[in-house]
């Protein structure tokens, strides 16, 4: 008996990898054809909502809505996390210059087939023509403890 609960537990654990893994290849084609400005394609690994946007409604959309997402150069995912209907990314864009930003993405099971259902740039705050600020260093005796809480 407790071999089928092991057997059950690593098949379990093996179709989460491989949820996750096609989690990660969905959402990584749909921002390699957003950077090569293929927005046919992009529309393609998105859920059905987004499938009655014309290609060029999307290119706009991306370029007043999220312009720096086209001017990644590539893309690491972290955490994922999903319940069965959706699930969301953790995901890291990379700049040239070595910048990066966080952002979310929610993918969504519709029909059978996940895709893309929404993007959201969680610091938006740095543009590539402007240049990185230096930090701020203090000599490490003078460091103050960061105070949490009350």
């Amino acid at each position: 008996m407790r071999e089928l609960t092991l057997l059950k537990t690593m098949r379990d654990s093996l179709q989460t990898l491989l949820l996750h893994h096609q989690f990660n290849e969905k959402a990584c084609d749909f921002f390699k054809a957003v950077r090569l400005g293929n927005f046919v394609e992009a529309r393609s690994r998105m859920s059905a909502t987004w499938q009655g946007v014309t290609a060029e409604d999307l290119r706009d959309m991306i370029r007043n809505d999220l312009p720096l997402l086209p001017l990644s150069t590539a893309t690491h995912f972290g955490l994922v996390m999903d319940d069965g209907a959706t699930a969301v990314l953790d995901a890291y864009l990379y700049f040239e210059g070595g910048h990066w930003i966080s952002c979310g993405v929610s993918l969504v099971l519709e029909q059978g087939l996940w895709g893309v259902d929404r993007i959201s740039l969680l610091q938006e705050d740095w543009s590539p023509d402007m240049p990185q600020p230096k930090p701020d260093v203090q000599p490490r005796g003078e460091i103050q403890p960061t105070r949490i809480g009350g």
